[in-house]
């Protein structure tokens, strides 16, 4: 092979070699681009109630004849919890289905150095149009039940409030702090009022994701 032939050889080898390192960067820098979501566990309160033990309520609660956003719970704690669990793993699952990476973050999690986080908080509105935190318990989702939402590009040291606490307007008829939402950080509000937990939770839970998928997509 002459010396011509051999630099163009050399040179071919170099080009192909450089293109095939230059994709596996690019590839890698999409990888790297590609978003992780999280979401956190939304906010919902449980009622400090003693449990009615009396035996009308307990034969409604074994025949399930009352919608469970609307109910005193025989134990509120843990109907909170598992609203909560659901909200988040229902919202997870949509996500994933539109082909973004989300994973639930635990509660006491430290915040991910990258991605995106989703948080937020069940609300109540009264008859007067206040709103407060929404509460599992006695007395509980009477009226409308709602959701704020925020989403935060991270990294974030400290997410902003979702809300302040409104002084000096307790009712104790009402349970659930009145609250005043930061319209700069909430993303949108959605409703699940209804009587079927699980449907609302589903319809609400589709809208955030939409929300998301624009919002981290944009």
């Amino acid at each position: 092979m002459n010396n011509r032939r051999w630099k163009g050889f050399v040179a071919v080898c170099w080009f192909a070699a450089f293109a095939s390192v230059a994709s596996g960067q690019q590839g890698g820098v999409e990888s790297a681009k590609a978003p992780v979501v999280y979401v956190s566990d939304f906010e919902l309160d449980a009622a400090n109630i003693t449990p009615d033990q009396s035996r009308v309520s307990r034969a409604r609660r074994f025949a399930g004849a009352v919608s469970p956003l609307h109910l005193t719970e025989q134990d509120p704690q843990k109907k909170s919890q598992a609203l909560v669990a659901s909200m988040a793993d229902t919202l997870v699952g949509d996500l994933q289905r539109d082909g973004i990476d989300a994973r639930r973050l635990p509660a006491g999690s430290p915040l991910p150095a990258q991605g995106w986080l989703v948080r937020g908080v069940f609300l109540a509105v009264d008859e007067g149009n206040r709103v407060r935190r929404a509460v599992v318990g006695s007395g509980a989702g009477q009226g409308k039940i709602e959701l704020a939402v925020a989403i935060d590009a991270l990294p974030v040291e400290s997410p902003a409030p979702l809300y302040q606490t409104v002084e000096g307007q307790s009712d104790k008829h009402a349970p659930g702090a009145i609250i005043k939402l930061n319209p700069y950080v909430a993303a949108a509000r959605y409703v699940m009022a209804g009587n079927d937990e699980q449907a609302d939770i589903k319809q609400a839970a589709a809208q955030v994701a939409d929300a998301v998928v624009a919002r981290v997509k944009q």
